[in-house]
């Protein structure tokens, strides 16, 4: 997914915007002010400037104000802050003017055109960064087939479809469709706009996806080192399209636990997106988060620690306070403290990340069997044991209902649970847990 997405081929040159008068300046000067504000936003935008960008394209949108309902430039506009907004994590406000330049699209060119194709996908993409990929789906499945059916067979934008299209199939895990898909994008960017474009690094980044999800680990690599070469020389080693790519190879190096190579790559990564986005930025949260795996990884629980509270607080801003998606982190740190001498911080995380759990995805989630199985065996190892057996209780029933019984997330808390029945001097139950746990993972090394 690119960063960039304003404009194609519409960059010229950047020129400030002193103001327009509408009722005293002919329509011909104003139709040049803001295609000059314009070109300066998306040559801003491309170079991954989004604050000057935005400021751009604020300019143009009071100029448009002026303008009747029906100009084009007005949803033209909406559409250009729209993907400003969400590559600098403004989720809200960009679906705002996703949803506004969709609607006066509709209205003026009906359902089918390049217009619609073009504001659809920047929504999905919106949706993909949020993991909400239910709801992406059916909007780039819209998207290619208007771009098909109104574009030339291999225009860029056709690509860019697929190429989309193909990282959420990867994501869902539907890898054939995936392949296919990111394949032949590859092939038609390497035609047009060339072998040596970012598109193309782009395209060779989510194969590189791909076969990391589906083992093809060697591939992956190579696929990723050829992205950052790529990207290295089209948008430069400070934008963040190189920082994904760099991130994409250091994690496929922590995978075969080369983190001497890994780490100096992901600490590359943060510094870029600090530097583009500022300090509160998902992106930052995600860099963080792989700095403090891959800590925890070579047993520098401290430094990982440190890292997992920064990105607490980083979520914390970008998410809000409420949102189950901190759950991860909270669980992580959590795990870091329990094995710690300070075991008694990791109890309000693992009853923070459950509670949140709970809230949104419901009394019978997978997501909340895990949270318990967290407290429970926190409160074995604190010898809390009256309070542990019924948290362990009711993780075993979720894990058991949600998972299916032969599951090893079943067999994890079947196995801590018996250490529990052990400390009671239940040696008989204990015993059968254990059997069952060990049956549940014989089955799964078949």
């Amino acid at each position: 997914m690119k960063c960039t997405g304003i404009g194609r081929t519409r960059i010229i040159s950047v020129v400030l915007v002193v103001g327009c008068a509408i009722a005293a300046v002919s329509p011909g000067l104003c139709q040049d002010s803001w295609k000059t504000t314009e070109n300066g936003a998306a040559k801003a935008s491309k170079a991954a400037h989004f604050g000057e960008a935005e400021k751009l394209l604020l300019s143009n949108l009071k100029l448009t104000m002026g303008f009747r309902p029906k100009d084009p430039r007005v949803p033209r506009t909406l559409l250009d802050l729209a993907e400003v907004y969400r590559a600098e994590g403004r989720y809200s406000e960009s679906l705002t003017n996703y949803e506004q330049a969709l609607l006066i699209y509709t209205k003026l060119y009906g359902k089918e055109t390049t217009e619609i194709a073009d504001t659809i996908n920047g929504e999905a993409e919106l949706y993909k960064s949020l993991n909400d990929y239910a709801r992406a789906e059916p909007l780039l499945v819209r998207s290619l087939s208007i771009r098909q059916k109104q574009l030339h067979p291999g225009d860029p934008d056709i690509s860019q479809s697929q190429n989309d299209l193909g990282e959420l199939c990867t994501a869902t895990g539907s890898f054939d469709k995936a392949a296919v898909l990111l394949n032949e994008a590859l092939a038609n960017r390497q035609k047009n706009p060339g072998p040596e474009s970012a598109d193309v690094a782009q395209s060779l980044a989510a194969l590189g996806n791909l076969y990391a999800k589906t083992g093809r680990l060697k591939e992956a690599e190579d696929s990723y080192r050829q992205a950052v070469s790529l990207y290295g020389k089209t948008v430069g080693g400070e934008h963040p399209d190189y920082a994904n790519a760099l991130e994409n190879l250091a994690l496929s190096y922590g995978a075969k636990s080369d983190f001497a190579n890994a780490e100096p790559l992901l600490q590359r990564v943060l510094e870029i997106r600090q530097a583009v986005f500022g300090p509160e930025h998902r992106d930052v949260a995600a860099s963080l988060d792989n700095l403090a795996a891959l800590k925890k990884a070579e047993k520098n629980s401290d430094e990982a620690a440190t890292l997992y509270e920064r990105a607490i607080k980083v979520w914390e801003k970008v998410l809000g306070s409420d949102n189950p998606d901190l759950a991860s982190d909270l669980n992580n740190l959590g795990a870091i403290y329990e094995l710690s001498k300070n075991r008694a911080q990791a109890e309000p995380l693992f009853l923070r990340a459950a509670a949140l759990d709970e809230k949104a995805l419901g009394a019978e989630s997978p997501e909340l069997g895990t949270d318990l199985n967290n407290v429970g065996l926190l409160y074995f190892l604190m010898k809390r044991y009256e309070e542990a057996q019924p948290i362990f209780q009711r993780a075993l029933s979720i894990r058991t209902k949600a998972l299916g019984a032969d599951d090893p997330g079943v067999a994890e808390t079947l196995t801590n649970y018996a250490l529990l029945l052990h400390a009671l001097h239940r040696d008989n139950e204990a015993k059968q847990m254990e059997f069952r746990a060990k049956s549940i993972l014989a089955k799964r090394s078949k």
